[in-house]
């Protein structure tokens, strides 16, 4: 982790420790649902007792919402690797590349996520604000390519469309990338920035290919 360095021996422990119950209470979330998880029983599938666990969480909402914060943040960091100053159509093709890179090394993470996004009542603080920041990172591109031209469709499409479309593409091509597809290779090529340059192509005017 980042920020370590300085930190006593203490607090580094108190940091993994912390890590290791995450990691428990994210498998039992994936398992029953965020609604079902409970200290007690994150605390038993950790090997803690319920009281030392309240050290580290003090209710069953600060937990899921720290499940949900890290996820994103962790999202975050990828999408962040990609440098803003890349031509639109470039950036584009490289934020997608970056979700399908954090999907495939953080699959338990990806699994939070569209959690978070699709369960109601969640913790008010399960990660919203580092999401929204995320999804601006993924949008962006979009809105600046419309308005400078860059980007255009037949029929016209808002940059929300756009990046709705460019979004499922990508996370339909994460979906499927642990399927094996060697016995089909004849029919299907697996190779997701070519298809995803190709996509970004469509979305850029005839007259400026």
């Amino acid at each position: 982790m980042e920020g370590r360095s300085g930190l006593s021996r203490r607090d580094r422990r108190r940091l993994d420790t912390r890590e290791e119950i995450l990691v428990a209470a994210r498998e039992l979330m994936l398992e029953v649902g965020p609604e079902a998880v409970s200290l007690r029983q994150v605390a038993r599938r950790a090997d803690f007792s319920p009281a030392a666990l309240y050290t580290y969480f003090a209710s069953r909402d600060e937990l899921v919402a720290a499940l949900f914060a890290e996820s994103f943040e962790r999202l975050d960091a990828y999408l962040r690797r990609v440098p803003t100053d890349l031509p639109l159509p470039k950036r584009v093709v490289e934020l997608g590349m970056a979700y399908m890179d954090f999907g495939r090394d953080n699959p338990m993470d990806l699994r939070c996520i569209l959690l978070a996004t699709s369960q109601e009542g969640l913790p008010s603080s399960s990660g919203t604000d580092v999401g929204l920041g995320a999804m601006r990172l993924i949008t962006e591109p979009f809105r600046e390519a419309v308005q400078q031209g860059v980007f255009g469709s037949d029929p016209k499409l808002s940059p929300a469309e756009l990046a709705y479309g460019c979004w499922s593409l990508v996370h339909g091509m994460v979906s499927i990338s642990g399927i094996d597809l060697s016995e089909v290779s004849d029919q299907v090529s697996a190779d997701p920035r070519r298809v995803l340059e190709a996509f970004v192509t469509l979305l850029i005017p005839s007259t400026s290919r």
